[in-house]
């Protein structure tokens, strides 16, 4: 059960089957008016499991919203054989999310898309900036919005010094965008030592998350067997992280 939201503001959830051949679309809801109640979406299990046989389904997959966790619960009385499981990928794009709320990792992502929102919404200075660049731009899409904003700072830590050239030539202080309070707020923030540390750290946290994303998000291999040890090697990753920052920071002061 893959929630999402439609542009017109309708909560679609696909119903895809997974088997050992793979994984095969089933049908598309309109969940609108029911994405928050427990009895519908057990509703929508039960209608799913039945469909298909009872004997057939071994697990149903959501996301953790609390109306899915209930309507869980709900599966397990009537289908004592089905389990009920959190979606991994899910799961972690809410560390993601909880990550990217903590300063400094809030501010540093706040700053890229200002100066990447500044940058594209003006197409010249777009060009200008692909020329510096040499026609690579900043955003790499993922299959989530949190994968996608840690891939834009891995590509704009990529093209730093390309970046620093821009905002620094006359061309661009020369022009009307360097003139403009934004522009020179953009230059401000790409040309700040502090600023590149923290994408630095921001790296360092999210990188290891995004490579269990990767893991559990693909169709290479069934993760689950991967799943416990990734995490755990991505805890102690962090935690690396956390540590040579702070003896960094020992060593400045002393």
């Amino acid at each position: 059960m893959d929630k999402w939201t439609a542009r017109n503001g309708k909560m679609i959830i696909n119903i895809l089957v997974n088997s050992p051949e793979g994984s095969l679309f089933l049908e598309s809801v309109d969940a609108s008016d029911s994405s928050t109640d427990s009895i519908k979406m057990y509703s929508l299990f039960k209608s799913t499991i039945d469909s298909i046989g009872a004997e057939n389904v071994v697990q149903v997959v959501t996301d953790n919203a609390y109306e899915n966790v209930k309507a869980g619960d709900l599966m397990s009385v009537g289908y004592p054989h089905i389990y009920w499981t959190l979606c991994a990928a899910h799961c972690i794009n809410l560390i993601f999310s909880d990550i990217y709320k903590e300063r400094p990792f809030s501010s540093v992502f706040n700053q890229v898309i200002r100066v990447h929102s500044y940058i594209v919404q003006r197409p010249l200075l777009l060009n200008m900036m692909k020329r510096f660049t040499k026609q690579r731009s900043l955003v790499k899409p993922a299959k989530t919005r949190f994968a996608t904003a840690f891939l834009t700072l891995h590509r704009m830590y990529e093209q730093k010094s390309n970046l620093k050239k821009l905002f620094v030539s006359n061309e661009y202080t020369n022009s009307a965008y360097g003139r403009k309070a934004r522009g020179k707020e953009s230059a401000d923030i790409i040309l700040s030592a502090s600023f590149w540390n923290d994408v630095v750290h921001a790296l360092k946290i999210g990188g290891p998350l995004v490579k269990v994303l990767r893991l559990v998000d693909g169709e290479q291999r069934p993760p689950m067997g991967y799943l416990y040890e990734a995490i755990d090697r991505v805890k102690e990753a962090i935690q690396d992280s956390l540590v040579i920052k702070e003896n960094t920071k020992e060593s400045l002061r002393s």
